[in-house]
């Protein structure tokens, strides 16, 4: 018994930038910055995790090429290691995953909150209302199926890789801002 491939190229290149990009690159590189101090470790500092990045992405390409079997981290750990083992680590990614899926709502609230909140509900329950809202959202949909699920990833992975290229061509524009008038 085989299973048969539900995604394309597309959806898992998708899937793959939407872990990396991730909401944290829109509130990351100001507390790097601040810690780094100077462009040169800041610069240095975003290369150095693009080069450990590409280093996992290549570990787990290679072992993906060795060992081709459905059933990911479980699999793998299993046949290396032992069931036990890899049944520890899935319950510790089940649980570290819902933690990150929980941050990331809370984050993306905050930048949605001020668009879509009447002025008496922005505060910190109407953005932990809308991260509930969210998560429900895209776990009903996930519950749809999975090419119901890469069709929303396809569309929200474009829509943020739109965004971080607004946000690079701002940041190199030479359109300054008109300071405040006093």
């Amino acid at each position: 018994m085989s299973i048969k491939p539900k995604l394309g190229p597309f959806d898992l290149t998708m899937i793959v930038v939407g872990l990396v990009i991730g909401m944290g690159i829109f509130r990351t590189p100001v507390s790097v910055a601040r810690e780094t101090g100077t462009p040169e470790l800041f610069y240095m500092v975003w290369v150095l995790g693009g080069l450990v990045t590409l280093c996992g992405a290549l570990t787990y390409a290679e072992i993906g090429s060795r060992f081709p079997v459905a059933g990911g981290f479980y699999k793998v750990l299993s046949h290396g290691f032992h069931p036990t083992y890899s049944f520890m680590i899935n319950w510790t990614l089940v649980i570290s995953n819902a933690a990150s899926i929980a941050a990331v709502c809370i984050v993306g609230a905050e930048y949605i909150g001020p668009v879509i909140l009447p002025e008496t509900l922005q505060h910190d329950g109407g953005r932990k209302a809308i991260a509930i809202g969210a998560v429900l959202l895209l776990y009903g949909i996930n519950m749809l199926g999975i090419r119901m699920s890469a069709s929303w990833q396809n569309v929200l992975t474009v829509f943020k890789i739109t965004l971080v290229l607004l946000l690079c061509m701002a940041a190199f524009s030479n359109e300054v801002a008109p300071l405040p008038k006093a």
